[in-house]
């Protein structure tokens, strides 16, 4: 008996639970395909995305760091990461000299549109499998009736 059942009709913390643990399962699917196939990680495809639609001079660490929700320590080492990868590149600010900006090579900006595109059709098959598992079915509905522009 699941921890829903004993406790009768769900409420927003078992939602919460349920929900966490579906998107610990679709993360462990996306990270192995990206690891894979185009050797980066989830939260790396989350920065290049940011820098793919951010300002054309680059985005500011800091920022990446909020939009990703990662400290800046931990955006610091991926960044370098994706530097060493070629697939960003660092560029000082010319009016901070303490402030560093980020931004896409055409190979990042390759890649991460491959790899997003990639993503999407993965979480779309992952999702119609989740909606027949009666852990995940109401989640999947939720998200998937949100996405599709009705208010939840």
């Amino acid at each position: 008996m699941s921890a829903d059942e004993r406790a009768g009709r769900p409420d927003e913390f078992d939602l919460w639970r349920r929900l966490t643990l579906m998107v610990g399962q679709l993360n462990q699917s996306l990270e192995r395909t990206l690891a894979s196939e185009y050797q980066i990680s989830l939260p790396e495809l989350m920065v290049l995305n940011e820098l793919r639609f951010g300002h054309v001079r680059g985005t500011r660490v800091q920022e990446l760091s909020a939009a990703v929700g990662l400290d800046q320590s931990s955006m610091s080492r991926l960044v370098t990461r994706l530097e060493n990868k070629g697939l960003t590149t660092r560029v000082s600010c010319e009016h901070d000299r303490r402030g560093v900006y980020c931004m896409l090579t055409p190979e990042g900006a390759e890649r991460c549109e491959q790899a997003e595109a990639r993503c999407r059709d993965e979480l779309t098959g992952l999702l119609d499998v989740a909606s027949f598992d009666d852990r995940w079915a109401s989640l999947v509905a939720r998200l998937r009736h949100t996405a599709a522009g009705a208010t939840p």
